[in-house]
């Protein structure tokens, strides 16, 4: 009975890091500066220090954050259909 358990928890887990990788790749799809961003951040080779790595991701974190909060603007009832979705996933994995 635990294995299935554990089979089920694993299955729930991997759809929603599908789902979660679905949306961002769609975000990444429909936002120019997102695309601008990531592409600069993959192609940029091998930084000469840590701190260009942690200003890059946070210069990719915060076009990140600015696209959600758009896209979110301009599509607030999907957003609120995907949030409501998200909490009933995370309930129903921890029961």
């Amino acid at each position: 009975m635990g294995t299935t358990l554990r089979r089920t928890r694993a299955r729930d887990v991997i759809g929603s890091l599908v789902g979660f990788l679905a949306v961002f790749g769609t975000l990444i799809l429909v936002d120019e500066r997102v695309w601008y961003h990531l592409r600069s951040l993959v192609s940029s080779g091998a930084p000469n220090e840590v701190k260009d790595v942690g200003r890059q991701l946070e210069a990719f974190g915060d076009v990140l954050l600015i696209a959600i909060r758009d896209q979110s603007i301009d599509h607030a009832p999907l957003l609120l259909f995907s949030a409501v979705a998200v909490v009933l996933v995370v309930f129903m994995v921890r029961t």
